[in-house]
C-alpha cells in the first residue's frame, strides 16, 4: 500500500504556521504593557521650588513585585522624613538629607510585593525643619 506522505506535511505546516501567526504579539513579550509604569507629581508647598515624584512599575521579569521609586527636589540640605505606604500599611520610612551641590535631594528606592488587584502606594515626605510636606501617590492596577 502507497501512501502520499507529501500533501500531509505540507498542510500540517500550513496549519500550525497559521496557528502561529493567530497568536497576539504580546503572547511573546515579557507581559507588561505600555501603561507599566505610573508616575505622580506634587509641587509640594506653594512659593518653593521643591517638588516631589513617585513611580511604580512591575520589577523586570516579575509581576509580582513592584518597583517604587520617591524623589524629592529640593534647593537646601534640610533632612526630611520620609514613608512609603502600600494599602494603607506603612512599608517604608527614613530620614535623608538633601545636598545643595546635586539637583536631586534625595530618592528612595523599594520593592513591595504586587497583590491582586489595585496597589495604593503614597510617598510622604515632610522637612524636618520648614514643616513644608510633599505627598505623592499612585493607584497601580
Amino acid at each position: 500500500m502507497f501512501v502520499q506522505r507529501g500533501p500531509a506535511i505540507v498542510l500540517s505546516l500550513v496549519l500550525g504556521a497559521a496557528a502561529l501567526l493567530a497568536v497576539p504579539s504580546a503572547a511573546w513579550s515579557d507581559g507588561g504593557t505600555a501603561q507599566d509604569v505610573q508616575i505622580d507629581r506634587d509641587p509640594c508647598g506653594a512659593g518653593t521650588s521643591t517638588r516631589a515624584k513617585l513611580k511604580v512599575s512591575t520589577s523586570e521579569n516579575n509581576n509580582l513585585r513592584l518597583t517604587v521609586v520617591g524623589t524629592i527636589w529640593s534647593d537646601d540640605s534640610d533632612s526630611w522624613d520620609w514613608k512609603l505606604k502600600h494599602n494603607g500599611e506603612l512599608s517604608d520610612s527614613g530620614s535623608s538629607r538633601g545636598s545643595e551641590d546635586t539637583d536631586i535631594s534625595f530618592r528612595v528606592n523599594s520593592t513591595m510585593l504586587n497583590g491582586y488587584g489595585t496597589d495604593d502606594i503614597v510617598f510622604r515626605a515632610e522637612n524636618s525643619r520648614t514643616g513644608e510636606v510633599c505627598r505623592t501617590y499612585v493607584d497601580y492596577s
